[in-house]
């Protein structure tokens, strides 16, 4: 696993490095967030296991490669998370699990670096639902384990968080309110 013990680094260093100058998250940026998942899950040998691990860590070096350079937060969650379903489908990886560390990874990092988790919850699941309209998978299925991620990783913040996130994502992302309204979720 020592091909992982880096990774949160790398991708904020590449982050930062290729948006520096442009203010945005660039078409550069997003392939080296996919080519990051890529790489990443073929050179560990293992991809089911090391999936969940990769997924998030690649996550938090967005959100950190994004507050370092001042770029949108939101902006970065939906682009990050969108190149890491992508990179993850590439490899043949479980998709929907990946979208749910990823989601986690963007919140949880969001809230270190103190920025709107419950904007960038949008922001993720939304990249999440992008990608998985692109690859051609579950979309049904992915925007319930990214919604309930974002929750998930909201209620370990706090309950307000939790709270705004709940609220954000019924505003903004269709199906959000009947999955978070189920009886059993």
């Amino acid at each position: 696993m020592a091909i992982l013990a880096n990774i949160v680094n790398e991708v904020k260093d590449g982050i930062v490095a290729t948006i520096r100058g442009t203010n945005e998250i660039t078409a550069e940026a997003t392939k080296l967030v996919r080519d990051t998942v890529v790489n990443s899950l073929r050179a560990s040998g293992d991809i089911a296991t090391t999936t969940v691990q990769v997924a998030t860590d690649v996550a938090q070096g967005v959100i950190l490669g994004a507050s370092t350079t001042g770029v949108s937060l939101v902006s970065a969650a939906r682009s990050g998370v969108k190149a890491i379903v992508q990179g993850v489908s590439d490899v043949g990886g479980d998709v929907v699990e990946a979208t749910a560390n990823a989601v986690k990874g963007t919140i949880r990092q969001t809230a270190d670096v103190g920025g709107d988790v419950a904007q960038v919850a949008v922001g993720a699941v939304q990249g999440a639902i992008d990608a998985t309209t692109e690859v051609g998978g579950d979309v049904g299925g992915t925007t319930k384990k990214a919604v309930l991620a974002a929750v998930e990783a909201a209620e370990s913040i706090s309950t307000e968080t939790a709270e705004a996130v709940k609220n954000s994502l019924k505003a903004a992302i269709s199906g959000a309110k009947e999955v978070l309204e189920a009886p059993f979720k």
